[in-house]
């Protein structure tokens, strides 16, 4: 094939021209195009940026949030355990509080109830030997039994016929009541005059009973002063003294 140099130059010719025809109608618009295209690039590039930095720092924020969330839970769960804690030693103090009131107070009925056995078996033991000794001495009992308690009486009057006080009778008669378990011979019954009038130096009129409880001896009267001389009277004597034991 023959190189032609008028062919060649005519194809360059034709390929400047198609270039400066192409750069004229196609380039500059392609090259806005690609310009625009850059640019919408680049923006939507800043928005993304601006997207993925605001995306950081709402993460951060939100980090920062859930920490503290997480620090405020711990706290409230701190304190919610140390209320807890305080509430359960309340109850427990108010608990044992309430026990130990509940046992004293048991206590106290326990020992109230104990005293009161113990006073009603106490009485119980009481009566039952004070009974006792009434039965054995009313078994005993007889005239001279009688007789020999009344002699003691005898003597006991002149100790405690000057207790009487004389200005609250005048220049009436001393009233003598005896009660006796047995009837009072006129001998006995001088014997009681002569001796309370020896010891007052008043005139005594007797007034004398007959009571059979009083199993042996006699009581006396004079105003308000009486004097029990008899074996009932000494049985309830040893009743005090062993209420009182």
């Amino acid at each position: 094939m023959k190189f032609d140099i008028w062919t060649f130059l005519f194809q360059v010719v034709n390929f400047i021209v198609l270039l400066f025809v192409l750069r004229r109608i196609l380039y500059k618009p392609i090259r806005e195009i690609m310009e625009k295209r850059r640019g919408m690039i680049e923006k939507n590039i800043r928005e993304a940026e601006a997207i993925r930095k605001a995306a950081d720092d709402l993460r951060e924020k939100y980090e920062q949030e859930m920490s503290g969330l997480t620090e405020e839970r711990k706290r409230m769960l701190e304190k919610i355990q140390e209320e807890l804690s305080e509430e359960k030693k309340r109850l427990i103090d108010k608990a044992e509080k309430e026990a130990s009131g509940i046992i004293e107070k048991e206590k106290a009925l326990f020992e109230a109830d104990k005293r009161r056995a113990e006073s009603a078996l106490k009485e119980r033991a009481v009566d039952t030997v004070c009974l006792l000794a009434s039965n054995i001495f009313r078994d005993l009992s007889d005239p001279e039994f009688h007789k020999a308690i009344f002699r003691k009486l005898e003597g006991q009057i002149e100790k405690v016929a000057p207790n009487v006080v004389e200005d609250k009778i005048g220049d009436e008669a001393l009233s003598v009541d005896v009660s006796s378990a047995y009837k009072l011979t006129e001998e006995e019954m001088r014997k009681i005059r002569e001796t309370v009038e020896a010891a007052t130096r008043r005139r005594v009129s007797i007034k004398a009973t007959v009571d059979a409880g009083l199993i042996a001896g006699a009581k006396i009267r004079m105003l308000d002063m009486a004097y029990d001389f008899s074996i009932s009277g000494q049985i309830e004597s040893l009743r005090a003294k062993l209420k009182e034991a």
